[in-house]
């Protein structure tokens, strides 16, 4: 036995020397970046039967960066929410993608949104300034995805901080709508801003 574990150990040794490959498991270190600035909910939406076309997304679409085959790349994008002011506040939320250079907008997936408990502070980027602001703790898809992949949910329900997941290979801007939270109905949460982070592995 100790003799194959010493064998193992020096083959592992070797395999590391010769400069092992990571697979699409191992990442790298990736900051959050700002999705949607928090503020109300927007005034109108994307009509995908008059606009929708890669000239036509909206100024505050985020390019996320580019990633090539050819470089045996791959991503997800991790997204998370905040606004205030009190937690059980909630909004809705839709997911557009655009690719690199042209084509139309496409659909990831929408559903809602509740706040939890946990304090967003001043946020990633300084962003969020409330102080009464919390991290949304449960995400909820509830008007179906339409991506190549599932589109799925993390820490859900927990009162820290839900997570919405997908991949993102071939795709290059990200946008994110808000709707159902200007506060009117007393339990929406006002202001919301989202944040991304891209998991890269290869």
């Amino acid at each position: 036995m100790r003799r194959l574990l010493i064998a193992l150990a020096v083959a592992a040794a070797a395999v590391i020397a010769a400069g092992a490959t990571w697979t699409s498991g191992d990442t790298y270190r990736a900051s959050y970046a700002l999705l949607r600035a928090p503020a109300d909910e927007d005034a109108s939406t994307i009509d995908l039967t008059t606009g929708g076309l890669f000239a036509d997304k909206p100024a505050s679409a985020v390019q996320v960066g580019t990633l090539t085959a050819a470089a045996g790349d791959n991503a997800a994008v991790q997204v998370i929410f905040c606004g205030g002011d009190a937690e059980n506040d909630t909004f809705s939320w839709r997911i557009y993608g655009w690719r690199y250079g042209n084509g139309p907008a496409e659909y990831v997936a929408s559903g809602t949104g509740i706040l939890g408990t946990q304090a967003a502070g001043t946020g990633p980027e300084s962003a969020v300034v409330a102080a009464d602001t919390y991290w949304a703790d449960t995400l909820t898809i509830t008007g179906g995805q339409h991506w190549m992949t599932a589109v799925e949910t993390k820490d859900s329900g927990n009162n820290r901080i839900a997570k919405l997941v997908f991949d993102f290979f071939g795709y290059d801007w990200l946008y994110c709508e808000i709707s159902s939270a200007d506060g009117t109905t007393g339990i929406e949460a006002g202001d919301v801003g989202a944040y991304y982070s891209v998991v890269y592995g290869n």
